[in-house]
Order: C-alpha cells, then structure tokens, then sequence
C-alpha cells in the first residue's frame, strides 16, 4: 500500500527528523531568548508512527506523498500572557520560512468545529542544513504552534476526552464545553489586563515616591520601587560594607520582607521612608549583635552571606522600629515574637518567644547605644 511506503520513508528518516526537531528547537529558543521575549516553554516532538499511520488513514485526507504531512516535527511555545503571542509571531515571521498557505491563525478565527481550542499555528520549510547533519528533503516542513498555557491547557482536557467536534457530544455537554472555553478566554484576558494594571502601578510609585505627601500601601510593588530609592540603597550599602560582602541586584525575599516590615507598623510608603530618616544610624547598629546572635541560633553568620540582597537593609529597620519604639520590654518581646512566630516558628509559639527574648537581650546594647 502506499500508505506503507510513506511508515518505511518515515521510519528511514527517524535519526534526521529526530536531528532536525532538536536544531529547530534550540533555534527557536535562542532567537525568543535573543529577542528578550519570556515564555512558559520551548517544546518539540517528532511525530510517532503510530500517530502518522492515523494521519495517513483518515477518509478526509490524501496525501502525494510523506513530506505533505506538515507535522513530522511539531514545536510549540507556550505563553504566560496572550499578548506575548504576538511576540513570539512576529519572530517565528522574520526568521523562519513560513508557509502561509498552509499556516492557520486559530486565535482570532474562530472554528466553529472546536469547542474553545485556540492555538496560532505555522507550517514552515527548513532553514538550510548544518554540516554534517542527517539531510532532509527539501520539501520537509514542520509546525510551530503557538498558544498561552490556558489554552494549552484546554487543548490537552479536549484532547484527553476526545471529544474534538460538535456532533461527537450531548447537547448538554456541549453548552458546558462552551461555559469553560468561555471563561479561560476571559482569565487570559484578566492575566494581562492585571499584568498592565500592575506595570501602571509600578510607574506611579516610582513617579509618587519622589512627591510629598503622596503615600502608597506598603506591597511588593512600592517595596521594589523603595529599594531603589538612595535612601534605601546608602544603608544596604553601610550593611554590605560591615559584613564585607558585595551587593546584589536581587530584592530580599520581597514577600517575606513586606510582612516584616508591616508587622513592625510601616503600612505605606512613607511610614517607611519616615522610620528610615529616624532609625538610620541604630540600623547599622543592629547588623553585628545580630549576626553574633544566629550564629550561635541559627548557625548563621555574616560570612555564611554570598552577597547583601538590595533591601536587605530594611530587614534591620523592622527590628529597630520595634527596639526604638518606646513601649514596655514585655510588649517589644510580643512584637518581636509576633514577627518570628509568622515568618519562622509558625508551629512553634515557644521557639518564636524563645527566640524573641533572646535577640532584644543581644540588641539592647547597640538599643542604649543608638
């Protein structure tokens, strides 16, 4: 038959498809790396016989030939936002030779023969073959398909329930198929919505911070924007240059840190920038005792730091908002042990007043000093 030529081309073939698939892929990942553009994944597979002998079987398809079949190799880049598709598309355009008579954007096209399956989907021809590779034939095309990881998602549930056209399912089914297509194409609408919202958020923080009297809610946001600030930046310096480590551009365990700072009552921004202006020399003042504290504690000790993390410095500012706030020492104890009991004894309210007791004990000198 000579659907069985085509499984023995096929089959002849495996090392240069096999070859080919993983070239293509390493290519496509160092040109969206090349461009900046992040995605959730880069993937390939080489076509498996038995999916070509299904391909090669079905009434509503012939085929002159094995290199007609435009899947063999199959590449797929998955997205964390929609809009980043357009990147990835725009890329795909300028590098590879794309077949467009072939190709099919089933973003913006809505077939009506699937439930909610949207993907952007190219046929492209081979970009020229290294030396010494296994050779393909000129006619060799293979796929990229391009979708965010909803839609991913949808199409492996379809996929795994096979049920791929109306008339396969009840009615009922398929007015619920259609409520869930609906909702991912409106989460995947809401992600990047909320991704500008929060990049516009960002923008204004770092514009209002440099504004009097323009507080904003102390989160990981205005958080990054304050660790930029000078202010922020001199006293992480000051720490990095006591524990004699270098700086690093990565934040402070953000989440960890805006916790800490909200327990030790900074809630806005300039709460913060206010405790800073007035704890800034019992900061550093803090740095040594505390390290000669988790030594013993925690075994950890300034040397045991690879590099002082950006932000680092308003670590010891929560503490010394608490240490200098003039309240009870029994009431110090139960901030101390508050903050300890949520980010690191969360089990163990023991160990956290423990804990607690015994770091105001060690900073209570740099404390009267300050």
């Amino acid at each position: 038959m000579l659907n069985e030529a085509f499984v023995h081309e096929f089959r002849r073939h495996g090392a240069a498809l096999g070859a080919g698939r993983e070239r293509l892929q390493a290519e496509l990942g160092a040109l969206l790396a090349e461009r900046g553009i992040e995605v959730h994944l880069v993937s390939g597979r080489v076509k498996s016989e038995a999916s070509l002998r299904r391909k090669l079987g079905r009434p509503d398809r012939t085929y002159a030939a094995l290199w007609d079949v435009t899947d063999l190799v199959g590449l797929r880049v998955t997205t964390y936002f929609e809009d980043a598709i357009d990147e990835v598309a725009r890329a795909v355009e300028e590098r590879f030779q794309v077949d467009f008579e072939h190709s099919i954007d089933k973003l913006r096209v809505k077939d009506q023969g699937r439930f909610g399956y949207r993907s952007l989907h190219y046929v492209c021809g081979l970009p020229g073959e290294p030396t010494g590779a296994p050779a393909l034939p000129a006619a060799f095309r293979f796929e990229i398909q391009l979708r965010t990881v909803l839609q991913h998602a949808w199409a492996e549930v379809e996929h795994d329930l096979g049920y791929q056209a109306p008339e396969s399912v009840p009615e009922n089914v398929r007015r619920r198929f259609s409520r869930v297509a609906g909702l991912l194409e409106i989460a995947d609408q809401e992600f990047v919505s909320i991704r500008r919202d929060l990049e516009r958020y960002a923008r204004e923080v770092r514009d209002g911070l440099a504004l009097p009297g323009r507080p904003f809610p102390l989160d990981v946001v205005s958080l990054k924007a304050l660790a930029s600030s000078p202010e922020v930046r001199e006293v992480d310096e000051e720490v990095a240059t006591l524990v004699g480590r270098p700086i690093s551009d990565e934040l402070f365990f953000p989440e960890y840190l805006v916790r800490m700072l909200r327990l030790s009552g900074h809630a806005t921004s300039e709460d913060l920038q206010a405790s800073l202006r007035r704890n800034r020399a019992h900061v550093t003042a803090l740095v040594r005792p505390y390290f000669e504290f988790t030594r013993v504690e925690w075994k950890l000790a300034a040397r045991n730091l690879e590099r002082v993390q950006r932000g680092y410095g308003l670590f010891f500012l929560s503490h010394s908002a608490i240490l200098r706030s003039g309240e009870l020492e029994i009431s110090k104890v139960e901030k101390l042990t508050q903050l300890y009991r949520e980010l690191d004894y969360p089990d163990d309210e023991r160990a956290a007043r423990r804990f607690a007791s015994g770091l105001l004990a060690a900073l209570q000198p740099a404390e009267e000093g300050g």
